[in-house]
């Protein structure tokens, strides 16, 4: 990859970019939803399970993170909170559903993945 806008960038960083990449034009080719946010991490999951070397973008991520928090942040309105009601249910099933996560995850990133304890968890 001669591009220029990658030599500054660490190998690591390359392969999540590429990795990020991948999955956002995937994700748009399938037509799922939200591909643009889905994709990347879809991505870059996959090539960390590939045990392929993967680095965040450092000050990067963080202000994107921060801009995407004020953009869903900004789109609570006096009518979300209205059909708050609708979502109970919902809402409801993400503690549990956190749990099986918990307890299918951590098994399987020790035991299949090779995983230390730390980082399977």
């Amino acid at each position: 990859m001669n591009l220029v806008i990658f030599k500054w960038l660490s190998q690591k960083r390359r392969m999540a970019l590429v990795a990020a990449s991948l999955g956002s034009v995937a994700f748009l080719l399938l037509g799922i939803p939200l591909p643009l946010l889905l994709g990347p991490m879809a991505g870059c999951l996959i090539a960390a399970l590939c045990r392929q070397p993967l680095e965040d973008m450092g000050v990067f991520s963080i202000f994107m993170r921060t801009f995407l928090g004020v953009a869903i942040g900004s789109s609570i309105t006096p009518e979300v909170l209205h059909a708050f009601p609708k979502y109970l249910q919902s809402i409801f099933f993400i503690p549990i559903f956190v749990l099986i996560i918990g307890l299918v995850g951590y098994p399987l990133f020790r035991r299949v993945f090779h995983y230390d304890k730390a980082t399977a968890y």
